[in-house]
């Protein structure tokens, strides 16, 4: 599905990310985990040409991605929803999700009954609207967009555990068709419940690549990653 090989990535004279590598499947939910500053969500910027790249390569189903340009990976069905949530604040809700909606795409998920909030707020501006709130307009946007992978920042930022869980159990819907689903967390309950696959990153490496059984039975390592010393 998308291949990350040897990538070096940062922000102008910032190196954040090292020399990392990483490969993401269709039909499976992953998770991205580590400190505040380890370079997830730099990670995730430099999958969809948002960052610079020094060197190393991105290759979405054995094409190259050309850094700068995210709207080609956007228009092959990969969706990004970053940490500012990538909603539009002068646009009401409805305008906002008929924004995301692909021609060619129906998601396996209704996301109005996934996120009831979309149909009682969809005159208001989106910019009004809580953090939580935006957050699940923000979900909804990149459930709508990404018919072959799903990539959210910050993925429980702001929600009721209730809606978390339905969320994720949305996501498997997805997974269950091919797409695959990326979420970068910051606790590791959610995804050791819900994921198949755990990444960890320690200063802007790939340092644990795990299925969830493997973590499961042998949890020190994940331990180490996300305890703050």
């Amino acid at each position: 599905m998308l291949n990350v090989t040897d990538l070096v990535a940062g922000y102008r004279d910032a190196t954040v990310i090292h020399g990392l590598n990483l490969h993401l499947r269709a039909y499976e939910m992953t998770a991205v985990l580590g400190r505040n500053g380890v370079g997830k969500s730099t990670l995730l910027k430099s999958i969809f040409g948002l960052c610079r790249i020094t060197s190393g390569d991105v290759m979405a189903e054995d094409q190259w991605v050309r850094p700068g340009r995210p709207e080609l990976l956007a228009r092959r069905g990969f969706s990004f929803m970053p940490d500012d949530r990538g909603v539009f604040s002068t646009l009401t809700v409805e305008e906002n999700l008929r924004l995301a909606r692909r021609k060619d795409y129906t998601p396996p998920v209704d996301v109005t009954e996934l996120f009831p909030l979309l149909n009682e707020r969809a005159s208001q501006q989106a910019g009004s609207l809580s953090g939580g709130q935006k957050q699940q307009v923000g979900i909804a946007r990149a459930i709508l967009q990404g018919s072959r992978m799903v990539v959210i920042d910050e993925f429980s930022q702001g929600l009721q555990p209730s809606i978390s869980r339905a969320a994720l159990l949305a996501f498997r819907q997805l997974c269950e068709t091919g797409v695959s689903v990326v979420i970068v967390e910051q606790s590791p309950a959610l995804p050791l419940e819900h994921c198949d696959r755990i990444v960890g990153m320690s200063k802007g490496q790939v340092v644990l690549d795990r299925t969830v059984a493997e973590v499961e039975a042998e949890p020190s390592e994940l331990n180490d990653l996300l305890i703050v010393t």
